[in-house]
């Protein structure tokens, strides 16, 4: 038994339910980048996991095992995350051959993710400012960059940004931002926008009359509610709607056209625990 077990909900009145966005960072990147190949995998159902690891272990697709998925899958968001085909392969005690392989066709499939990569570390390097601490001989600073979110107003510049520290530098040469840092900030960033927002629509949905439902807590990219055992079918299809209508709120919100969805995966269970084992 679990502390997972302990929470219940209401015997023969209400059941747990969670919500949880479905890759939501990948389509965040497709959002980023435009990719056109990235949007068209995604909205056709492209198992994109298997597909790379037929091309890292040169396989058919039919006979990737879950494990070689598994690892194609980590690779890939390892690599959206920022990290280096020598970190991918250190993380997972593989070659960097094989990583770089993956790396490679990675980009060759996504050619626009790999365009909006290095277009986000030049702009990000045009943004040095050297601040701190100077040392009156060496004439050592601390070169600080800033980050763009991924949201900008009408004349595109980013309504936030993330400020990050690089090496110290030498009269501002040689001075790089961190390129983890670079890729990393602005997905994960607008991942947690998305999700701050879309609760907040739905705190505001449930707390205006709404009986059938309570929200309870949020998680990274999941949502969990207690919901109506009477009412459940139709309130767990509300809830979903209205996490679901991301490309309306980004469009009201930023004027942005969305060309992906962001559909919403639910579990159920009388428990915490019920609910994790049935996801």
């Amino acid at each position: 038994m679990s502390i997972q077990d302990f929470f219940q909900a209401r015997p023969n009145e209400t059941t747990f339910a969670e919500f949880d966005y479905a890759q939501l960072e990948i389509r965040v990147l497709a959002l980023a980048s435009n990719d056109k190949q990235l949007v068209e995998d995604i909205n056709s159902g492209v198992d994109m996991h298997t597909y790379f690891a037929s091309k890292i272990f040169d396989k058919p697709e039919g006979v990737i095992t879950p494990t070689e998925r598994r690892q194609a899958k980590a690779f890939s968001f390892e690599l959206q995350y920022g990290a280096s085909a020598k970190g991918i392969a250190n993380n997972w005690g593989v070659s960097t051959a094989l990583t770089e392989t993956f790396i490679d066709e990675y980009y060759t499939r996504y050619s626009g993710v790999r365009k909006y990569h290095e277009e986000g570390l030049e702009e990000v390097s045009a943004t040095l400012s050297e601040e701190g601490d100077i040392d009156p001989e060496k004439r050592l600073a601390v070169p600080r960059f800033y980050i763009p979110s991924l949201w900008r107003n009408p004349m595109g510049m980013p309504l936030t940004e993330y400020r990050v520290l690089g090496n110290l530098s030498y009269n501002g040469e040689g001075a790089r931002p961190p390129p983890t840092k670079v890729k990393n900030y602005p997905i994960q960033g607008a991942a947690s926008d998305i999700v701050a927002i879309m609760l907040v629509r739905l705190f505001d949905y449930l707390n205006h009359g709404y009986e059938h439902a309570w929200l309870l807590n949020t998680v990274h990219d999941s949502v969990m509610c207690e919901v109506s055992l009477d009412h459940k079918d139709r309130v767990i299809g509300e809830i979903k709607e209205v996490l679901e209508s991301v490309p309306e709120v980004l469009k009201d919100m930023f004027d942005i056209v969305c060309p992906i969805q962001f559909p919403v995966d639910f579990s159920v269970g009388n428990t915490f625990s019920e609910v994790k084992n049935s996801a």
